[in-house]
Formats: structure tokens, sequence, C-alpha cells
């Protein structure tokens, strides 16, 4: 083929590739609530009353008590928690008020964990909630265990590397949480 022709079939197949239409990537799929305080909504037109305390963070993993009415007297109350993998990721679990006390005892479970559980070289220990909060004591390559808190349904964020005392100090925001939980239960 001579040079002119090839040029002109190289151009053309360059121009070619230009004019294609770009790949839409369609968003991730919705997935229903998993917990009543993840899926509460007021009816349109109504009055929606929230009510939350910051509780404090450990690592990147804050916790939030929140509680949700609507002007019916429907309601949902429990723990937002959020981890910040860095400045740009961030993702969320919710946990129902009923859920709470589940929570403190899988973390016991969890934080108990100082040794290999199993007859593997490493392991895993996990606790999950409905709304995929999950916290998880992982091996070391000492044989011990650090711990993780994962959160997010459809995109995950996960702080690892977390110590027995920033694990304590967690629980102790949960149970915190909990005990605001029960006052405001208590005022109504």
């Amino acid at each position: 083929m001579p040079y002119l022709a090839r040029a002109l079939v190289f151009a053309a197949s360059i121009a070619a590739a230009q004019a294609q239409v770009p790949i839409v990537v369609p968003p991730p799929p919705l997935l229903p609530p998993a917990t009543k305080l993840e899926g509460f909504a007021a009816p349109p037109g109504s009055v929606l009353t929230v009510g939350y305390d910051r509780l404090g963070g450990v690592q990147g993993v804050s916790v939030e008590v929140r509680t949700i009415q609507d002007a019916h007297g429907a309601s949902a109350s429990g723990l937002v928690i959020e981890v910040a993998e860095g400045p740009a990721h961030r993702e969320q679990s919710f946990v129902d008020a009923d859920e709470i006390a589940d929570l403190i005892k899988g973390m016991d479970t969890v934080l108990a964990v100082n040794g290999n559980p199993t007859a593997f070289d490493n392991f895993e220990v996990r606790y999950a909630t409905r709304g995929e909060l999950e916290i998880a004591a992982l091996s070391t390559r000492a044989g011990g265990a650090v711990y993780a808190v994962q959160a997010g349904r459809l995109v995950k964020a996960q702080r690892v590397g977390l110590s027995s005392g920033e694990m304590l100090k967690l629980r102790g925001l949960f149970d915190a949480g909990a005990q605001k939980l029960r006052l405001a239960d208590a005022a109504r």
C-alpha cells in the first residue's frame, strides 16, 4: 500500500476513534434502607424534627446520636457512625436504638480477642450491624490483634490499625449514645 494511502487510512481511523460516543457508567443501584433511622422520611408537606448530638470520635471514626420525628408522631432513633478514610472519602452506617445493646456486646466479643482463635496463621473476627457497620479484630504479623471499623453499604470506608484503647473509647461513645436515647425517651 502506498505511503499516502496508509496515511489516509491512519488519519481516518484516528478521526473515527475520536468521534465515538464515550462509555457512560450508570450510577450504582440504590439499596433499600437497612435500618429505620436510615429509611425514615416524613411525608411531603409535613414537618420533620431532627435532634442530634455529636458525641466524639476516634482516629477518623465519629459517632452521632440522632432522633427523628415527624408531625404525626412517627419516629426513629439511633447512632450514625461515620468513617473517614481521608478528607474526600467518608461513609456512614446507621444503627437503630434497638440494636445498640447488641452492638456493644458484639464489640466486647471482638475486643476480647487478643490472640489467634484459629488453627491458621491469620485470622479475622468480625461483628456487623444491619446497617453494615463492621467492627473487626485482625491478626498482626506478631500474632496479636489490631482493630478495624468499616462503615457504608454500597461503598465502604475503613479505618484499620486501631488499638484496644481506641476501641474502648469508641465503645464508650456507643454507650453514651444509648444512655442519651434512654433519657430522651424518658423525657417524652
